[in-house]
């Protein structure tokens, strides 16, 4: 939660130019993310396999505008997200991509996911995390208004899947409802709870 002294924030799409930069800190914010920490349990090898996932995956999401960055007051970025548009919403299921080999459990992620990602169109808001010590400081809220905002100009609901139930409660405040049955990851993972801000 935000109080009273607590300065605003800018959120804006970052640029391609902006991702080496960026890079640090999307790390940081999304290494111990409740999917990433179960997926692997190692941190340091976490660590290592987030930069590497996010190396590849933000420079795509800048070009189209999908990486949504929460700036502080003085213009160092806080929180990320990333928001996929309708032509890159679908995730194909991994046995689908055979020349993109992954770990036993993203594969059963993207297996367990894919089949509940709606049919119509839809702006895919696929991970937000703010660094550690600016949780609870208004970030995710910043982003989730500033995207839903874009989304809802275009005419596209957007869709999600919490993964905690702290992020379920968040998205809940703006907006977002269930949207069928909650998607139970194996061997103790995560329960992820598919919402719907229409």
């Amino acid at each position: 939660m935000t109080s009273p002294d607590t300065p605003p924030l800018t959120v804006r799409p970052a640029p391609p130019a902006e991702v080496d930069r960026l890079l640090p800190v999307c790390v940081e914010a999304f290494a111990d993310e409740a999917v990433s920490a179960w997926v692997e349990p190692d941190p340091a090898r976490r660590r290592r396999h987030t930069h590497a996932h996010l190396a590849a995956t933000l420079p795509g999401a800048a070009d189209a505008g999908g990486l949504l960055v929460a700036y502080d007051a003085d213009g160092t970025a806080v929180a990320a997200s990333l928001w996929a548009g309708p032509e890159r919403a679908r995730v194909r299921a991994p046995e689908q991509n055979p020349e993109q080999p992954c770990s036993p459990r993203v594969a059963a992620v993207l297996a367990a996911t894919a089949a509940h990602r709606p049919a119509v169109p839809h702006v895919h808001l696929a991970a937000m995390a703010a660094l550690p010590h600016r949780r609870g400081t208004g970030a995710g809220t910043a982003m989730l208004r500033h995207g839903l905002s874009r989304a809802h100009a275009a005419g596209l609901p957007v869709y999600l899947e919490a993964s905690t139930p702290r992020s379920r409660a968040l998205y809940a405040r703006h907006g977002f409802r269930d949207l069928g049955a909650a998607i139970p990851l194996p061997d103790g993972g995560p329960v992820l709870q598919p919402m719907w801000h229409p």
